[in-house]
């Protein structure tokens, strides 16, 4: 996905500058930690959402960046990364 050419930023509301940075992180990081690390487990979204008992919305929501991770209860994280057989913070994007 090309980025959209922008005018300058400084006098643009912030909510402008935030929805590019998103677009720029999507472009340079085009999969999310989560889906990375369960397509490396062999498992579906459907699989995953059904071992963790947590949505399947909820897996694809968080896989396409359109619910935040990091603000996901700590239940959830838990429960996902108990059948990733990985660490919670492995599951959370990074943050710049």
């Amino acid at each position: 996905m090309p980025l959209r050419q922008s005018k300058t930023l400084h006098e643009a509301d912030i909510s402008k500058f935030y929805a590019m940075a998103d677009e720029i992180r999507a472009c340079a990081f085009p999969q999310t930690n989560l889906k990375r690390i369960r397509e490396s487990a062999g498992l579906t979204q459907s699989q995953l959402a059904e071992q963790a008992a947590v949505s399947l919305r909820s897996i694809q929501m968080y896989e396409q960046r359109n619910k935040d991770i990091n603000k996901a209860q700590a239940i959830t994280l838990a429960k996902i990364a108990r059948v990733l057989n990985c660490a919670i913070e492995d599951t959370l994007e990074n943050e710049s």
